[in-house]
């Protein structure tokens, strides 16, 4: 009986003595598990289309341009918690912009491109905020809004480039050569 005792007694103490995970340690586990997101440097500094240059150029009539720059807008007001909803939906957006039909000015392979990159930054934001990696969201998100940034300023650079005038330089018609006739370089 006494074998008995000191058994029972030897087992009681060994699962006694587990050390319980404190409520400190759950708590821990549970803030992991959560995006941490700092304030991009970019995401202060987003380049804006003056109403003016909107209305002349008519980018109002470009809907999902439109759709596009509110969506890009709204994230730089970024809700940590709402963050994959966020950048799922800009995805579509983004995705239906490329689709639609660009304004005779705008349809063109820079602008194209530029938003393509834009797209490419939106799905690497996705990736990160899927497997919880904050460092490198925090480093995505930060490229994103550049490359917006860059986006916009080719937008605007692209106006410049049609608006000037091949009269202001004295041309009436750019010349072209025509490398069958005259081979570009010939000693002729």
């Amino acid at each position: 009986m006494r074998r008995y005792f000191s058994l029972v007694l030897t087992i009681i103490c060994l699962f006694s003595c587990k050390e319980k995970k404190s409520d400190i340690n759950t708590v821990l586990d549970k803030t992991m598990d959560q995006l941490t997101i700092d304030s991009p440097d970019y995401a202060s500094k987003l380049t804006k289309l003056t109403p003016e240059f909107i209305d002349e150029n008519k980018i109002n009539q470009w809907i999902q341009f439109k759709k596009f720059k509110d969506a890009m807008e709204d994230m730089s007001q970024l809700n940590p918690a709402g963050i994959m909803t966020f950048i799922s939906e800009l995805y579509k957006i983004t995705s239906s912009l490329l689709k639609s039909p660009f304004p005779k000015q705008f349809d063109k392979l820079p602008i194209y491109s530029r938003i393509k990159v834009v797209q490419t930054q939106i799905i690497k934001c996705h990736f990160y905020a899927a497997n919880k990696q904050n460092e490198k969201l925090n480093q995505s998100l930060d490229k994103l809004y550049l490359e917006y940034n860059i986006l916009l300023k080719r937008i605007i650079s692209m106006v410049e480039e049609n608006n000037i005038q091949l009269d202001s330089l004295r041309l009436d018609q750019p010349y072209l050569q025509d490398s069958k006739m005259k081979p570009a370089f010939s000693r002729k």
